[in-house]
């Protein structure tokens, strides 16, 4: 008995040391913190976007270089406002442009900061009931709004006359009547929108597709509040996000670096587009008199669930150029979870 417990022993050991031991599983290492300057530059003339994925500006674009941009997914109508120059529209009752040659007596219209697509400029220029569509036979007028140092841009007349097999069709000119183009904007997978500018009476391609950012660094209009609650329109600089999948809550009651996945993966995800806005910088001093400068507010907390599902950890740091002091560059420090 002795002997076979023997014999058993060294076979054990003969037979272990014949096999590779394995390899310890390493544990994927935590991502590091990354921080990241946003070049909008001092009159905020550039829109930048920025995909968290890649950690990278995946494009950046003069924000007065279009006007309209057209929904291209395949079930899309909108046609919204290029908000960064402060656009607002008016639809007339008049039918032939020949029968409107100013803007007395118009209402003015912007779109939602939020992205509401009910609360669009434009929105009537599409009627859908159940299988029947029709389109408004009414002449609109466009105000181009301003440039990045507060030049106007311009108005335009339109009519917007049908969308068609993914086509829009619409006739514009100038106010005076002068230089009537024809236009036809096609939809093109993969993308939110078709972008078009009345410069150059051409789409262009300045926003990525639908798959390649998170957030839009740009300036927008929203409605503020006087003291007495009433409402108007006014520019702000700050950020919009990809509202076709990218989500984000907010919180200023955590310590960032604290912050772990658990923390935050069932907190209430919002896909308004100015979901984080504009308000992680305050204002100090008096803007009218040009002696004024802006803080981040750190204990600003943005949770991003991206269009990859991976959850972000984001604040804002800073609104100046490190080496020149100039305004219009905002940095962040963000953090995969």
């Amino acid at each position: 008995m002795k002997t076979s417990i023997l014999y058993i022993l060294i076979l054990t050991v003969i037979l272990s040391s014949c096999f590779k031991e394995d390899d310890p599983i390493q544990p994927n290492p935590k991502p590091e913190k990354e921080v990241e300057i946003i070049p909008m530059t001092q009159y905020y003339s550039y829109q930048v976007y920025f995909d968290l994925a890649i950690g990278e500006q995946v494009s950046s674009n003069p924000k007065d270089d279009f006007d309209l941009l057209f929904a291209s997914s395949d079930t899309g109508t909108l046609i919204r406002l290029n908000t960064a120059t402060f656009m607002m529209a008016a639809e007339t009752s008049f039918k032939e442009f020949e029968s409107i040659s100013d803007t007395a007596g118009l209402d003015w219209k912007f779109d939602s900061s939020d992205g509401n697509p009910d609360s669009t400029a434009l929105l009537n220029w599409i009627s859908i009931s159940g299988p029947d569509t029709s389109f408004s036979d009414y002449v609109w007028v466009i105000n181009r709004g301003i440039n990045d140092v507060g030049i106007h841009r311009g108005f335009n007349k339109v009519k917007f006359n049908s969308l068609k097999d993914g086509t829009f069709h619409f006739t514009y000119m100038n106010l005076d009547n002068s230089d009537q183009k024809e236009m036809y904007i096609s939809k093109k997978s993969g993308y939110n929108h078709i972008q078009f500018s009345f410069d150059i009476n051409a789409e262009v391609d300045f926003e990525p597709e639908r798959s390649a950012w998170d957030l839009l660094f740009t300036q927008y209009t929203t409605l503020l509040f006087t003291d007495e609650g009433d409402p108007y329109p006014y520019l702000v600089t700050g950020v919009l996000i990809n509202d076709a999948g990218t989500r984000v809550a907010f919180d200023s009651t955590m310590v960032f670096d604290d912050v772990v996945l658990e923390d935050v993966q069932y907190l209430d995800y919002s896909r308004d587009m100015d979901v984080i806005g504009y308000e992680w910088k305050e204002l100090y001093g008096d803007i009218n008199s040009g002696d004024f400068y802006y803080k981040a507010r750190t204990n600003y907390n943005y949770f991003i669930r991206s269009k990859n599902g991976l959850f972000y950890k984001l604040r804002f740091i800073g609104f100046y150029d490190p080496e020149t002091g100039e305004k219009g560059f905002p940095s962040f420090e963000y953090q995969r979870l």
